[in-house]
């Protein structure tokens, strides 16, 4: 190849655009060309390393209005909002193809101390389907994680009982249907050599137990306490319409379901049942028969005081975080609408940022 001339190139930095004057070489006869020093230096594309590091983050964390703003202020690069989604996209290709095939994170994962526990929970986006159509799907988020046992508790002490901070997590998201994402808790489960888990903790939706079951064979399935006493909590405010007696009804039968599980709360509810019996008591009957009903599909998801015994966890706040204070908080921005690859894409970064990954899985991608 011979110097042909010189071409002037805009390399956008972590500190700002710096311009570029480098040799361009060509061979006419086999009408290629190229830019050695490029290549030497590792600016084959207009963004470094760390630069895409930083786009993708503020991309992950806030609107693309926003990532723009903090990428001027902090860095002084000006990009626009496709651009932004663009880098973010490729970023998110490349760490999902190092997480699915790095053995790192399967030694980090079973390393760590503690039981295996497994969560899954969901979070409606604003869709904009190929035909031009909107609709609210449900993106799936599910994690991994492992917890030491904490103290032993009473009932009584829940409230103020401290439990260890998980020493791993892993966590996945994708808008898709419940077998395409039972295969992706598959590949999870096999990328971190997982065989079963200690725990499945969940809210009531019965495809999460089906699908728990389905991946990890018999667990000891947990139904989420705040989802359990939310129940609880609006068939009192039927029975009782000054707050206060609510409130007083709520704390006495939260620490019966805390004690007792289903046979004591199942007790106190038929009492209540037996007591409301004729026609001017048909609303508060029929919400007390409701409850009855809810809870009894989760007989033997509600031994809380087996678990509060024990020191393990009996709520799925966990996930909840994930989907609200991540997931949820990138995707569910005001008049927001995504097409289902761009939003998945935002939720391999979310879900690396959300599982402590994010160095470990840049590090390993770049």
């Amino acid at each position: 190849m011979t110097y042909h001339d010189d071409k002037t190139k805009t390399l956008t930095t972590a500190h700002g655009a710096v311009p570029l004057t480098r040799r361009y070489y060509s061979c006419d006869p086999c009408k290629t060309h190229s830019f050695p020093i490029d290549s030497t230096l590792g600016f084959e594309k207009s963004y470094t390393k760390i630069a895409r590091r930083f786009i993708a983050r503020c991309c992950a964390l806030g609107a693309y209005r926003v990532a723009a703003d903090n990428l001027r202020e902090l860095c002084g690069i000006t990009l626009s909002h496709t651009t932004i989604g663009k880098i973010a996209d490729e970023t998110a290709a490349e760490m999902e193809a190092i997480l699915a095939s790095s053995s790192v994170f399967r030694e980090i994962f079973q390393k760590a101390k503690g039981k295996v526990e497994f969560y899954v929970d969901g979070t409606c986006v604003h869709i904009r389907n190929a035909d031009g159509t909107h609709e609210w799907r449900d993106m799936k988020t599910g994690a991994l994680v492992k917890r030491e046992s904490g103290p032993s508790s009473k009932p009584e002490e829940y409230g103020t009982r401290e439990l260890p901070e998980p020493t791993v997590v892993s966590a996945f998201a994708a808008i898709e249907s419940k077998a395409e994402f039972q295969e992706r808790c598959q590949k999870e489960r096999r990328r971190l050599g997982v065989g079963g888990v200690s725990s499945t903790l969940a809210d009531g939706a019965p495809w999460i137990w089906s699908l728990a079951k389905a991946v990890f064979g018999k667990t000891d399935e947990c139904l989420d306490i705040f989802h359990a006493l939310e129940h609880v909590s609006d068939c009192g405010k039927v029975l009782h319409r000054d707050a206060e007696s609510s409130k007083t009804w709520f704390e006495r039968m939260r620490l019966v379901l805390l004690s007792e599980g289903f046979a004591g709360i199942d007790r106190e509810l038929q009492s209540w049942e037996e007591a409301l019996k004729g026609r001017s008591n048909k609303l508060k009957r029929e919400s007390v028969m409701s409850l009855r009903k809810y809870l009894g599909r989760h007989r033997d998801r509600l031994n809380y005081c087996e678990r509060l015994a024990a020191g393990r966890v009996i709520g799925s706040g966990l996930i909840e975080g994930a989907c609200k204070n991540l997931v949820g908080r990138r995707l569910k921005q005001t008049g927001a609408c995504w097409r289902v690859e761009r939003a998945n894409r935002i939720a391999v970064l979310c879900a690396a940022l959300y599982s402590d990954q994010w160095r470990r899985c840049w590090n390993a991608t770049h």
